[in-house]
């Protein structure tokens, strides 16, 4: 009798978990593909009149303010830390509200040129559609992170096209625990979303041609992860304070206002800090193979590095929704970049630009996030294969030790009343 139940309470996890998943793929795909939409064709718009980037973000951040207040009557969004409260307690759970909030209030900050992207958006999103399936479906508060698991995992999987993305961040960084019931519904969830992604036609986020990697670039490699290291610190500890800082600001509205005016001074400087910075880093990479290495565009790269961290923190500061994942990606990117053509002018390295790319991607964001399997999958779906596993491997690992040793917290681990 007690076997059939078990057996009973599996399978309903399953169908839970499935659903959960369909939905979550759903709504990250939807999110995505408006986002880019909409993001591009207001940046082209506005690139003729390059005065707009200076009131666009003050748009977004009023837009979602009113929203807040009116809509979502001031209820508070907090990110991933709000997925691990409702973890840690019992009782806790994520409301249903957190859906719209967090998918609306997302592509705006996005659109209008808030410097983050739409993932930890997502990741609240899909998480809140597992945490209500199973609150409907009547399914056993012991199954809670697996529900939740299961549609974060659903989320990720359609985000980056990759199931086994979706599965490692969501067992790595939501669960940070694995058991037999979390590993089959995310298992579940990301089949299925991977089966809705296979009627997409996605265009991947980067093309580049990966075929092989050197043993003799080992050095650098672990050189660019040491430094990835250090920045994904400088990324961290820029959004505790600046976070922190504009939390002591009472007033909404000169909230608001100082952060929009540094969002858009920022991007008015350097447009490549527009929303997501996706389409910089493909121009970047564009030009990097089309034009000789030259200081100017050595520099260039170096001031999104170094003010991609701080345009994000103060878009999240002053009211934007989104996350880390994002300007990981770009800083890493970038990175890789400078650091592979600035050996290969002035040292003749010969290291190969596009693997170090990737593995500049992996080490941000493992530095950042704490997650190396998280973000070796990724990177190695973001090069279009496994060629380059074991160095990607070894960037993250070393990143994230790294960054670890020096700062022990992440924008998601970090408690208020830590000292800075």
């Amino acid at each position: 009798m007690r076997k059939k139940i078990i057996q009973a309470n599996y399978v309903k996890l399953i169908i839970a978990s499935v659903m959960a998943g369909l939905l979550s793929a759903f709504l990250a795909s939807v999110l995505k593909h408006i986002t880019e939409h909409y993001e591009d064709h207001f940046f082209k718009r506005i690139s003729g009149y390059s005065y707009l980037f200076l009131v666009f973000p003050l748009i977004g951040l009023l837009l979602i303010h009113i929203l807040r207040k009116y809509a979502f009557r001031k209820k508070p969004n907090k990110g991933i830390k709000e997925i691990y409260l409702t973890l840690d307690t019992r009782r806790n759970e994520l409301p249903s509200y957190k859906i719209p909030s967090h998918f609306i209030n997302g592509f705006l900050t996005v659109i209008f040129g808030g410097s983050t992207g739409v993932e930890v958006s997502t990741v609240v999103s899909t998480a809140t559609i597992g945490a209500v399936t199973r609150q409907k479906a009547n399914i056993a508060n012991r199954f809670k992170t697996e529900l939740i698991c299961a549609g974060v995992a659903g989320g990720l999987t359609a985000l980056f096209g990759s199931p086994l993305v979706g599965l490692l961040f969501a067992v790595e960084v939501i669960a940070r625990k694995v058991t037999k019931t979390i590993l089959l519904s995310t298992g579940a969830a990301v089949l299925v979303a991977w089966g809705f992604l296979q009627l997409q036609h996605e265009k991947p986020l980067l093309n580049l041609s990966i075929t092989h990697w050197q043993m003799s670039a080992i050095p650098y490699i672990i050189g660019l992860s040491i430094i990835a290291g250090i920045v994904s610190v400088f990324f961290t500890r820029t959004v505790i304070a600046i976070k922190h800082r504009f939390g002591t600001v009472k007033n909404d509205y000169t909230r608001i206002l100082a952060g929009a005016a540094i969002v858009g001074i920022g991007i008015f400087v350097l447009p490549a800090l527009f929303g997501d910075s996706y389409s910089a880093v493909t121009d970047m990479i564009g030009r990097s193979q089309t034009e000789a290495f030259t200081i100017p565009f050595a520099l260039t790269l170096v001031a999104i590095v170094l003010l991609k961290p701080v345009i994000s923190s103060v878009t999240l500061g002053a009211g934007g929704d989104g996350g880390v994942f994002a300007p990981s990606i770009v800083i890493g990117a970038l990175l890789g970049l400078l650091l592979a053509t600035f050996c290969n002018h002035y040292f003749h390295t010969h290291l190969i630009v596009a693997n170090f790319i990737i593995m500049g991607i992996a080490a941000v964001l493992s530095g950042s996030i704490h997650a190396p399997l998280t973000s070796t999958s990724l990177a190695c779906r973001l090069s279009g294969g496994f060629v380059l596993t074991i160095p990607v491997l070894i960037a993250s690992t070393v990143a994230r030790y790294t960054a670890k040793k020096i700062y022990p917290y992440t924008v998601y681990s970090y408690k208020d009343q830590v000292a800075h």
